[in-house]
């Protein structure tokens, strides 16, 4: 199991395309994974609006990280070509 204290991220990426590429490689090589998305045209946590989002890419307004298990991180960043 994947946990915030065994896991290091192998991939960070704004590409929904290239994430699921990862993923798919992950998963075809049994690496278990997490994917953390955050939404950085979304409304500010603490209320308001980020005003940051205004002519903002939207194609590239996703933020994907990826997390494997520590002791799987040099085989998935090399199955990755990273």
């Amino acid at each position: 199991m994947i946990s915030v204290f065994n896991r290091k991220e192998v991939c960070i990426t704004y590409d929904m395309e290239e994430q699921a590429r990862v993923r798919d490689i992950l998963k075809n090589n049994n690496i278990n994974y997490i994917v953390d998305t955050k939404n950085l045209a979304s409304p500010s946590p603490l209320g308001g609006r980020r005003d940051s989002s205004i002519g903002m890419d939207l194609s590239r307004c996703v933020e994907y990280k990826i997390y494997v298990a520590r002791q799987d991180y040099e085989l998935a960043k090399m199955l990755i070509g990273k």
